[in-house]
């Protein structure tokens, strides 16, 4: 018998694939690397699907979020799905406070993860191989923009049993902590989002109150709003206060954005507290406020 058959015949069958999980194809474009990667094995049972879009930027270089804010565009898949899988989103990693030129921003640096979920909607076969395909695309900026596209693809075998990637399941464990989270519902009946109007030159501002009694060094607090509402490039100075029954609060004054919908009702976004949330392992709060 042939030695090259034997040889790979004993180590296939010495090291079964029960912790086989692969990365997809790195590819590069400029100050951006990227690929597809996924933390755990694809079972026959599996009804949802996640896969990370892990993301390398070289120093000084940035990508944005969701919701970039005065400047910028998020980043995008189009995909090519196996038959019975749809895509049903894309998470990003929480936003970093970036600078194209001299404007802030919402975006990205160094290394992220984001997860792209979907949904199974066929019952799946041991060993059959699905392959997930998309067009990226993204802008990546630092003294200058480059936009860019590229191709991603990752090929995952469906196993017949359960393995992690000891890689890339930590990478997916922090995302998870990171995550926003709604703040508790004593936290919201006490915060206010109040518009006002500057009496020398017409701007317009929204004042993010909210409940805090701590004493000591303030930590750094920073509104990232969803959609135009808010400019980003601007500086947020938090102040503490006392409001009506004498509760200690915090007022984050915030200057309302020229490209902003006039018909928008409430404040939406996300809030960063550096030290992190009291008892959570996030740093964001959800925040839905309706504008008074």
């Amino acid at each position: 018998m042939n030695t090259r058959f034997l040889f790979i015949f004993y180590f296939s069958g010495f090291f079964p694939s029960v912790g086989f999980c692969l990365t997809g194809n790195l590819v590069s474009s400029g100050p951006v690397s990227m690929r597809f990667v996924v933390e755990e094995n694809i079972l026959p049972t599996a009804k949802t699907i996640e896969i990370g879009w892990w993301i390398k930027r070289k120093k000084g270089w940035h990508t944005y979020w969701e919701s970039p804010g005065d400047v910028g565009v998020p980043p995008s898949l189009n995909w090519n799905l196996p038959e019975g899988i749809k895509s049903t989103g894309l998470l990003f990693s929480p936003p970093q406070l970036v600078k194209m030129f001299q404007v802030f921003a919402h975006g990205h640096r160094d290394e992220t993860l984001f997860i792209c979920t979907f949904k199974v909607n066929r019952s799946l076969k041991a060993g059959e191989v699905l392959t997930f395909a998309a067009k990226s695309s993204w802008l990546a900026c630092y003294k200058t923009c480059l936009p860019s596209f590229l191709d991603l693809e990752i090929s995952i075998p469906v196993q017949t049993k359960t393995g992690t990637d000891p890689k890339w399941k930590p990478w997916f464990e922090e995302f998870r902590k990171s995550q926003p989270i709604d703040p508790p519902r004593e936290w919201v009946s006490n915060a206010k989002a109040i518009v006002s109007k500057s009496s020398e030159d017409d701007k317009e501002f929204v004042t993010l109150q909210i409940p805090y009694s701590d004493t000591g060094k303030l930590p750094a607090f920073r509104f990232f709003t969803h959609g135009r509402f808010v400019l980003s490039n601007i500086f947020q100075i938090p102040q503490r206060v006392q409001v009506t029954g004498g509760k200690d609060s915090l007022s984050i004054p915030m200057e309302l954005s020229y490209w902003r919908d006039p018909k928008q009702k409430n404040l939406h976004g996300l809030l960063y507290r550096s030290d992190g949330w009291p008892g959570t392992t996030s740093k964001f709060y959800k925040v839905s406020l309706p504008i008074e």
